[in-house]
């Protein structure tokens, strides 16, 4: 097995489309049929797949649903004075 990453950051960028499920199929089944190689990628895939698992089992609260409402009304305010100016500076 390999104790040293020559690509590490690409890798790491990887791992994190891995778990974000936004790598193609042929990437994460390329990494994962070689992660077990690779000491520093298999350390930084279950790393990142841990503070992912803490994250979300931490942070089981949702926004209140007030406070949602009144930030998308304040979203909304702002496109209407948004699309209202373009075309004055335009």
């Amino acid at each position: 097995m390999k104790k040293t990453c020559t690509h590490q950051p690409d890798c790491l960028r990887l791992i994190q489309r891995i778990i974000d499920r936004e790598a193609t199929p042929e990437e994460e089944a390329t990494f994962l049929a070689n992660k077990d190689q690779c000491l520093p990628c298999q350390e930084g895939f279950e790393l990142e797949q841990s503070l992912r698992n803490a994250i979300k089992s931490n942070c089981s609260t949702k926004c209140p649903e007030a406070l949602f409402a009144r930030i998308k009304a304040k979203l909304f305010v702002v496109l209407i004075l948004i699309s209202i100016l373009i075309p004055l500076f335009c």
